[in-house]
């Protein structure tokens, strides 16, 4: 076990000998919103009608000495299917001290700082249903893993350190009491630290590193291991927000040779615009540059370009987001737009 996991170990041990705690409140949260999308040009399917099927349950209490602790957990129906069924992911228990705060997170707890230059009226293009091929650096929210967070107001700046660990690659949500995962023959043991600032009024910097073990596969030697990185920031005065970011990630290689994607450079700005307090305008430009094993392959950018709208009406907001996407997949002229609305309800 690192350093990092010995840390968090020992501090939630510490905190588990804390006095008890008050009975906890209740709270169940999610979106009330419909969408319809339109996609046209190659690679498009069918016009889509879809309806926010997730619920997020949660749970927060105080220890008699003052701590707070928060638990979540969402009902998420598998998405593309006909069946109602309904899954249990995303679940995180947390503790926050004045010494910082320490969560297990199972499938959550984001830490990656790749997508925080948005300032999109509606929502991040790149970041929906619709798969046009970026490639965004790793995010330890994939597995399983604990994190330690320094509480706010002890650093100068504004600024909060996060550091997590995932012992492995498993992506299951297992219950309490879970043992003996199987191992992962791709994904080994990945840790992940983020700095948040907000250095002057108005901005906010945020920096993001990952770096995932090799794997376990029988005859095969990693020649390089998964790593990536972002560093984004975002800049609020009066009605403009202006967010640009950068990040690098470098793909996971073995010996099977071939000239297979290295690493992918993603550079991003986004403007968005509140022409007052119920409407709000926005345009995004990504870029992302694909890196070959091989430096004399030829390679193409994959872009996305997205301009939007979002209105708010009382309890409802009405939006509506056009995107086009050049290259996806990283292949030549292989182009698409998207036109998607939106009816979102406040609850």
């Amino acid at each position: 076990m690192n350093r990092i996991s010995k840390i968090i170990v020992s501090l939630l041990v510490s905190f588990a000998i804390a006095t008890s705690a008050f009975a906890g409140a209740l709270t169940v949260s999610g979106a009330a919103k419909a969408t319809y999308s339109t996609v046209s040009g190659k690679a498009n399917g069918d016009n889509t009608l879809g309806v926010a099927n997730e619920l997020a349950f949660g749970a927060s209490g105080e220890l008699d000495n003052g701590w707070t602790w928060k638990y979540q957990t969402e009902i998420d129906p598998s998405a593309g299917t006909t069946s109602a069924d309904a899954v249990t992911d995303d679940s995180n228990l947390n503790l926050t001290t004045p010494f910082g705060t320490v969560a297990v997170c199972a499938s959550e707890c984001c830490l990656s700082a790749a997508l925080n230059f948005s300032a999109d009226a509606y929502t991040l293009m790149s970041d929906t249903a619709y798969g046009e091929g970026k490639v965004e650096p790793s995010n330890i929210s994939s597995y399983a893993n604990m994190q330690y967070h320094t509480p706010a107001g002890l650093l100068p700046l504004g600024m909060v350190v996060k550091a997590a660990y995932a012992p492995s690659g498993s992506t299951f949500v297992n219950s309490a009491n879970a043992s003996n995962q199987a191992v992962s023959t791709t994904v080994g043991a990945t840790e992940m630290y983020r700095i948040e600032m907000t250095p002057v009024d108005g901005l906010a910097v945020n920096i993001s590193y990952s770096d995932t073990e090799g794997s376990n596969e029988a005859g095969k030697t990693d020649e390089q291991n998964d790593e990536g990185g972002a560093i984004v920031g975002k800049y609020t005065t009066g009605p403009f927000t202006i967010g640009v970011g950068r990040s690098y990630a470098a793909i996971r290689i073995s010996n099977d040779g071939g000239d297979v994607a290295e690493a992918y450079k993603n550079t991003n700005i986004s403007v968005g615009y509140s022409v007052n307090d119920s409407l709000s305008l926005s345009y995004t430009k990504e870029k992302s540059v694909q890196e070959k094993a091989t430096a004399a392959t030829v390679t193409y950018d994959q872009t996305t370009s997205s301009i939007q709208a979002a209105y708010t009406m009382g309890g409802m907001t009405l939006a509506i987001a056009r995107a086009d996407y050049d290259n996806v997949g990283y292949a030549l002229d292989t182009d698409v737009s998207e036109t998607l609305f939106a009816v979102t309800m406040a609850f």
